[in-house]
């Protein structure tokens, strides 16, 4: 907390590295015992893994930067850019571990804010704001989602986050897009022949040409929407027959290591997959598991009390509303990864979704508050000082609490309903 307040201080992975290897050198766990708390975390760093090998690649192909300019051709008027923005990229974080996104959303919307002259900060906040509410869609779209995903052990997760958060996800990424559209079309292009140039020469969706050598330099162009395909159709087919589920880890780690395997880029993939991620969670792991064997896990249970599952109803406000609270004060990662247990304590489980839906999409609007609330915020605001640009905590308020209410509303709203 006080390196996110202050600004500095040693990276987070070394915080939580050093914070496990306090928990075994103190005697709270033993070392075996740290090693199984890793171990039980496996899924979830495998899976983020191959997500970020997946997302490296793309980056490196230039699909990411092509789309940023073929959503400014879908934009009629520069005051509509945040609406298109938020939407667009909202959709795309689903698909692709917002972690990863914002790292290479910020500089393709600094160079977009250069070439249409609107003012950086604004794109880059609806940046932080569009991947935090299009992420909650899938159990991929995050790293709270996908350990909620594999810790509740919910059947079929992706089919579940659909079923209970495509329609809140949906109202949101329009809501959401018309409060940014209004809150930032000051600070949009003022030049609109400027603006018009650059739209109409906004590229196809799909490049014409031939494809046979954009696949060979690329092949994650053609890897990533089929270990997708798989993924979301995998799961669909084991919630609508008896064919056995697919784990979700196994098919990440599979398009990752194809696309290792035939790409001409995999050192230069291999090199720049953000590895300290990966070092962090499994930090986290052993520091929770110490929390749990510590009894800190029963303090925040006596603080936050949730009604047990016989009230379900109850309890899908009361987990959003202390995800959203608790996010701010040790990020929604670590937030979600202390409360699985406390609700697993009080018996919830796979039978109840619906409850662990409301764990998730909380804890990941919990994300548009503050800076505290999720990692990524940290990654678009530190990407953005080192490219000169300052984001103040109070122009992220702003806009984000009102933002986090509205959505944090329609979501108890929708879920409540959907009992």
């Amino acid at each position: 907390m006080v390196r996110q307040i202050a600004g500095r201080g040693p990276p987070i992975w070394s915080i939580l590295v050093g914070g496990s290897a306090a928990t075994v050198a103190t005697g709270v766990l033993t070392a075996a015992g740290a090693g199984s708390a890793i171990a039980a975390g496996l899924p979830v760093l495998l899976f983020l893994l191959g997500l970020f090998v997946l997302s490296q690649a793309i980056e490196d192909s230039g699909a990411l930067d092509h789309l940023a300019q073929w959503l400014l051709g879908r934009t009629r008027r520069p005051a509509d850019l945040p609406l298109v923005l938020f939407v667009g990229i909202g959709l795309v974080s689903a698909f692709v571990v917002n972690d990863a996104l914002v790292l290479l959303g910020v500089p393709l919307l600094i160079g977009l804010a250069s070439r249409t002259r609107a003012r950086p900060e604004s794109l880059l906040l609806v940046l932080a704001f569009s991947v935090t509410v299009g992420s909650l869609l899938t159990p991929f779209g995050n790293p709270q989602n996908l350990l909620v995903a594999v810790a509740s052990g919910v059947s079929s997760p992706v089919t579940t986050f659909f079923r209970y958060l495509a329609i809140p996800t949906a109202i949101n990424l329009v809501c959401g897009g018309l409060l940014l559209r209004w809150a930032y079309r000051r600070d949009m292009p003022a030049d609109v022949g400027e603006f018009s140039r650059l739209r109409a020469a906004a590229p196809s969706l799909l490049p014409p040409g031939s494809w046979g050598p954009r696949l060979r330099a690329h092949p994650v162009l053609a890897v990533f929407p089929a270990t997708m395909i798989v993924l979301v159709g995998g799961d669909l087919l084991h919630a609508a027959t008896s064919v056995p589920e697919l784990p979700v880890w196994s098919v990440a780690i599979a398009g990752a290591a194809l696309v290792l395997l035939v790409t001409p880029h995999r050192v230069r993939v291999a090199r720049h997959v953000n590895w300290t991620i990966l070092v962090l969670f499994a930090g986290l792991f052993v520091v929770v598991q110490g929390a749990v064997t510590g009894g800190i896990v029963g303090v925040i249970e006596s603080y936050f009390v949730v009604p047990g599952p016989g009230h379900a109803g109850a309890a899908v406000g009361a987990i959003a509303g202390t995800a959203v609270v608790g996010s701010q004060l040790v990020s929604n990662v670590p937030w979600v990864a202390l409360q699985i247990p406390v609700l697993q304590g009080l018996g919830y489980g796979a039978s109840t979704p619906v409850v662990w839906m409301a764990l998730a999409a909380g804890s990941t609007l919990a994300g548009n508050l503050t800076f505290l609330g999720a990692a990524s915020n940290l990654i678009v605001v530190e990407a953005a000082e080192r490219r000169g640009i300052a984001i103040r905590l109070t122009d992220f308020m702003k806009v984000g609490l009102p933002l986090t209410a509205l959505t944090v509303a329609v979501l108890v709203g929708c879920l409540w309903i959907g009992l």
